[in-house]
């Protein structure tokens, strides 16, 4: 056995050790004495699992000590909106007009359902479903800067949580909405039922959207000495859309004062189209035009998600005791077809026609168990998760002028396992009445088969990683705090980037993986001053990270004006910044949230030398009451210069104005402007020694939106109260536990 492996599987026993003698623990403690309701007092205390709530008029917001939490209740256009809408209002996080998260510009970030990863959000089904995914859907939105080790280490930019919605209030509650805009509309119902010992939740959301974009390329070939040899120019336009079908449901039972029983369905079914034409020439080193040829396309995405969760959640003797297990089943299937019809005028007239089919079945379970408990005035969380990935990816493409015949060079069979087992512990401690510290450790071990099916080529890559993490509040006033945190991530290439067959993309592209593909590993820090008052709180954040073996593109021409994409590792990079975030109430009706970032990027790599960025990035949102009935809200976004290892991205930004006028006590209309200002447009360079490109991307104007909400129900009787707070993690409900 490898050292390695050896090494995965001493750690893993040790912590799963630690888990199992806990977890008896819990099961034989005495039974303590339950502790007096706490008086009313201004003082904060700080835990790592109880959130300590920041109250400002028109927005709730909750920050822990290892993440911050922003709801998605108050904002206006939720219901009408989609996932991206909702993460552009979020600080630090921006959703570009592909589907792209990042947060504070990087875009190696993680997005997890519930607190666990889901196959609807890994890999190229991401984008597609956080711009399709409804964001009335989403409760709340919890960011992690520097994840903790109760959380998977992979993502070196953090993680990003969507809490998705359940409306469990004692009794019977629900909503419905529709809206309608510029080739769009959009309906859903939500509900819940509480009576009991049972908590029913459910909904059902439709979304139909089109539009218009407009394309833009230039493409230089140069030899050795940076000297042009070609240069082709492509301009193109057309429409796109998509449908997406959303369905959930989910049931909460009390066993009994220390049990409960949770199980959750989801069902979502989407579709991508679009249509387009362009104009392409390409030009000598002398400017002579060698070419010209109009190109007709058209392609369909279509995608399923299916999910299902089971937990139970035990409540301890100890006051605070937690025992929790849970096993999410996540099944992601699709493909995409592109055709392409290519007319040419010279350098002869004539016409050809290349095709590509790609089909891609994702499927991922989690089963992880956390145990949470006080040790004193103290408080241990330890768990283990194994998660499970079983994935193929089929590529099918004819080649230009193959006659509809396959091209064996352009079409793979790839399929990948993974497993990653996982162990953590946690420990928080008080230190005086000022300081609290919580440390951490995770060890993960990676096991991953993969196999190219055209060649029978087998890979099989299993190492074990380590990476601690602390965080730390001081308490300066009742209101006033410093925060401390780090932690160690990384960031595994996807397993298609492992992929060593070539894939074909359009008659001037190809891409091809890298089966030698390491983790990059990143050092984050982070420090900040947060002050929260009655109307008003802010936060100043300083951050650093250090990466090694950096995950960076590189582009080279193949014969025929071909350009060939793949990724390796090399050299490394470090980013620096300075956040601040304002969050008040300026007067009696107005709501001020104002954030922006200045970060500096330094990026080495072998092929490119080093590329240094300075960029600045800002927020704002406002929430305007007219009168009693009537409110005005808007926000918007720009997201600075980002690298990209050989070349960058220009700055953009976004936003959306909504009027809400509240017809009766349960019905309120909406009107919605999304990109007022049409800045929607992302502009790409890459400049080596032998590739320059420019490619920009805009989409459609303005859009209107006109959208109507019913609510409907209320809640039960007072007394239906004390089983409903069992179910949502009330009193008697201890709090979470680390693992989500």
């Amino acid at each position: 056995m490898s050292s390695s492996k050896r090494l995965a599987g001493t750690s893993l026993s040790v912590l799963a050790s630690l888990l199992l003698v806990s977890a008896a623990a819990a099961q034989t403690a005495a039974p303590a004495e339950k502790p007096a309701e706490p008086k009313t007092t201004e003082k904060t205390t700080e835990k790592a699992d109880e959130p300590t709530t920041i109250t400002v008029t028109g927005a709730k917001s909750q920050n822990r000590i290892d993440r911050q939490v922003y709801d998605n209740s108050k904002n206006a256009d939720a219901a009408i909106g989609t996932a991206a809408d909702t993460l552009n209002k979020v600080p630090g996080v921006t959703v570009d007009a592909n589907g792209n998260v990042a947060l504070r510009g990087n875009t190696n970030v993680q997005v997890y359902i519930d607190g666990k990863p889901s196959a609807m959000m890994q890999g190229d089904n991401r984008a597609g479903a956080i711009q399709a995914m409804s964001g009335g859907d989403i409760s709340s939105v919890e960011v992690m800067n520097n994840p903790g080790a109760q959380f998977s280490s992979e993502g070196t930019g953090g993680i990003i949580n969507l809490v998705m919605r359940k409306n469990r209030r004692p009794g019977g509650f629900g909503s419905a909405n529709v809206a309608v805009g510029d080739g769009r509309y959009n309906g859903g119902v939500n509900g819940s039922y509480t009576v009991g010992k049972i908590s029913l939740n459910g909904g059902i959301n439709y979304r139909d959207e089109s539009g218009t974009g407009r394309t833009t390329r230039r493409l230089i070939n140069r030899d050795a000495n940076g000297n042009v040899v070609s240069r082709t120019d492509t301009n193109g336009e057309g429409t796109g859309g998509f449908t997406n079908f959303a369905l959930n449901g989910g049931i909460d039972y009390n066993l009994d004062d220390a049990n409960t029983l949770s199980a959750q369905v989801t069902y979502n079914k989407r579709e991508f189209t679009s249509e387009g034409t362009s104009l392409s020439a390409t030009y000598d080193a002398l400017g002579a035009t060698t070419q010209r040829y109009t190109n007709q396309s058209r392609s369909k995405n279509p995608g399923s998600d299916q999910s299902l969760a089971l937990t139970w959640s035990h409540t301890g003797n100890l006051p605070g005791e937690t025992l929790k297990a849970d096993l999410r089943i996540s099944r992601s299937t699709g493909g995409s077809e592109f055709v392409n019809i290519n007319n040419f005028t010279l350098p002869t007239v004539s016409t050809t026609s290349d095709t590509k089919v790609s089909s891609r079945a994702l499927s991922n379970a989690v089963f992880s168990i956390d145990y949470n408990r006080p040790v004193g005035t103290d408080q241990l969380t330890t768990g283990i998760q194994i998660t499970r990935d079983d994935n193929t990816v089929r590529n099918e493409s004819t080649g230009i002028g193959a006659d509809g015949l396959n091209n064996a060079l352009l079409s793979s069979s790839f399929q990948y396992k993974q497993t990653i087992s996982a162990a953590y512990a946690t420990y928080q401690k008080p230190f005086g009445e000022k300081w609290v510290v919580l440390g951490g450790l995770r060890v993960e071990n990676l096991d991953l088969d993969t196999l190219l099916v055209n060649t029978g080529t087998r890979t099989s890559i299993n190492y074990t990683k380590v990476s601690p993490s602390v965080f730390a509040t001081y308490l300066l006033s009742d209101t006033a705090k410093l925060r401390f945190s780090y932690a160690r991530r990384l960031q595994r290439p996807n397993p298609q980037a492992l992929n060593a067959a070539i894939t074909y993309v359009d008659a001037q592209n190809v891409s091809q993986g890298n089966p030698d593909l390491k983790p990059q590993e990143t050092d984050s820090f982070e420090v900040g001053y947060e002050v929260t008052k009655p109307k008003i709180n802010y936060q100043i954040r300083g951050y650093y990270r250090e990466n090694n073996d950096v995950i960076t593109q590189t582009s080279r021409f193949l014969t025929g004006n071909v350009l060939l994409t793949t990724q390796e590792n090399g050299g490394s990079s470090t980013a620096g910044g300075v956040e601040v975030n304002v969050n008040g109430q300026v007067t009696p009706k107005l709501n001020l949230s104002l954030g922006g970032d200045v970060a500096r990027t330094e990026l080495t790599t072998p092929a490119n030398g080093t590329q240094e960025a300075d960029s600045v990035n800002g927020r704002m949102n406002f929430t305007y009451t007219l009168t009693p009935k009537d409110t005005l809200q808007a926000f918007f976004f720009a997201r600075g210069k980002t690298l990209t290892g050989q070349g960058y991205t220009e700055p953009f930004g976004m936003g959306n104005i909504t009027y809400a006028r509240k017809l009766t006590p349960k019905a309120t209309l909406t009107v919605t402007v999304r990109d007022p200002l049409n800045t929607g447009k992302s502009v790409t360079y890459t400049d080596t020694k032998t590739v320059y490109s420019e490619s920009s991307r805009s989409q459609q104007a303005s859009v209107f939106y006109v959208g109507l909400r019913y609510t409907f129900g209320g809640p039960a009787p007072a007394n239906a109260q004390q089983n409903q707070m069992r179910m949502m993690g009330g009193p008697g409900m201890g709090p979470r536990p680390g693992g989500m």
